[in-house]
């Protein structure tokens, strides 16, 4: 309240009777009151928006607190699986080492049955020549007596027995080195099984803690703001609340002041009644005018190109401009949306470049096909569930399963997100898969 106006009041009372120095006053108590209810009003509002805020920082403090269980959760999913990896890893590299043990083991037999066969070929030439047979009529012949020719017989068993150990011998070995080569090409095979399913897991690892990192910086963004809000809120209602007080203390000093000024007038000479009243008349049109304009001025305030369709179901949303689902602003559609449920295929052969998480794709896979037709084209399939089921790195086939319908990252359903770049530039999938 101005200076004026209490000063205006004083003289009002002092010349009125107690009856019009209430009269008076009282609206100006209630003009008080009302400001005190609006702002207790305005608190007990700001009071409910703060306990909103408060009950959502619970709620994040919640979500942050099962996201660092989740980490937690990971880490030591990544711990086992990393324990996992390395013994994967030692098997393979023992099976390597094996590989090259059997790879050296059917070179030494290969030399080995390579001498036999070269010794075996001779002495069978030499049997065979004129010269080999005379040469053992003759021994036979030369015999002095029974006991030499039977000695000489033995000679000759022994020599024959000794080819024929060496011709089972060589045999045994060839099968040796054929059941060798066999296990090599096994181990072989187990060998690249085993690296495709440490690449596979070791990305998946890094797909989900690339989700996890996304979400916990969600959660931290909005935590911050929502802190920062109930801090304005409180600072608001500190402020309001110091108003409050202020109004409060004008009224106890107001109402004080009639007091004291009401008895005054109480005891004041008779004589000056009817002076008083004509006065406190003239006052009280000059207040009502005053207090009028004062409250006036108050306010508040599938086709021809030889690609594959990725997934079984409709075209949802086209190629181009469209009425975004988050938000209704128009917005470019980089793709085509295929909903439905199921499994997901490479539309072409090529090599994975990308399998990972994304805060808007989700899990996704970007495949490059190579030159086709003068120009680089690669496919892009997002929203997956977890779990990809490739790797950067890996070649597929056409129709191989990349992974599973889902709905992560910016969604608002289960559905396939299907991009083809030319060049890197996004084309209509129409054009490659058809409508």
């Amino acid at each position: 309240m101005g200076k004026k106006h209490i000063a205006l009041f004083s003289s009002i009372l002092l010349l009125s009777p107690i009856a019009g120095g209430f009269t008076a006053q009282a609206a100006t108590l209630e003009e008080l009151q009302q400001q005190k209810d609006a702002l207790q009003l305005e608190t007990n509002t700001i009071q409910s928006q703060i306990e909103e805020k408060s009950n959502s920082l619970n709620t994040l403090e919640s979500e942050k607190s099962n996201l660092e269980t989740k980490v937690n959760e990971l880490q030591s999913q990544l711990d086992e699986l990393m324990n996992r990896l390395a013994a994967q890893e030692q098997k393979l590299a023992d099976i390597e080492s094996k590989i090259l043990e059997l790879q050296a083991e059917i070179e030494a037999l290969q030399v080995v049955i390579d001498q036999r066969t070269e010794k075996l070929n001779t002495q069978a030439r030499y049997i065979q020549t004129d010269a080999g047979v005379t040469n053992i009529a003759s021994m036979l012949l030369s015999s002095e007596n029974f006991s030499d020719l039977v000695g000489k017989i033995t000679v000759v068993s022994k020599i024959v027995t000794a080819n024929k150990d060496i011709v089972e011998q060589q045999e045994a070995d060839q099968q040796k080195v054929e059941d060798s080569k066999v296990a090599v090409e096994e181990e072989k095979l187990a060998a690249e099984a085993l690296r495709q399913d440490i690449l596979i897991s070791k990305n998946n690892v890094v797909a989900q803690k690339a989700e996890i990192d996304v979400q916990i910086a969600q959660v931290i963004e909005n935590y911050e703001l929502t802190e920062a809000e109930k801090n304005g809120l409180e600072s608001t209602r500190a402020d309001l609340a110091a108003q409050t007080e202020t109004i409060s203390n004008d009224m106890a000093a107001e109402q004080a002041r009639i007091t004291a000024e009401a008895i005054a007038a109480a005891e004041a000479e008779a004589a000056a009644i009817a002076a008083a009243e004509a006065a406190a008349a003239a006052a009280a049109n000059n207040l009502t005018a005053s207090v009028a304009t004062t409250t006036t001025t108050t306010s508040y305030s599938v086709n021809s190109s030889g690609f594959l369709r990725p997934a079984s179901g409709y075209i949802s949303s086209p190629f181009g401009n469209r009425v975004s689902p988050f938000g209704g602003s128009i917005e470019f559609h980089r793709g085509v949306d295929i909903a439905g449920s199921g499994a997901i295929s490479a539309a072409q052969s090529g090599t994975v470049e990308t399998a990972t998480y994304h805060a808007s794709y989700g899990y996704y896979v970007v495949i490059n096909h190579g030159t086709i037709n003068g120009v680089n084209v690669k496919t892009l399939y997002a929203h997956m569930q977890p779990g990809l089921l490739v790797a950067p790195g890996q070649t597929v086939s056409q129709g191989q399963q990349v992974g599973v319908m889902g709905t992560t990252g910016s969604s608002t359903g289960v559905h396939l997100h299907f991009e083809v770049q030319e060049n890197g530039a996004v084309v209509n999938p129409v054009n490659y898969i058809g409508g």
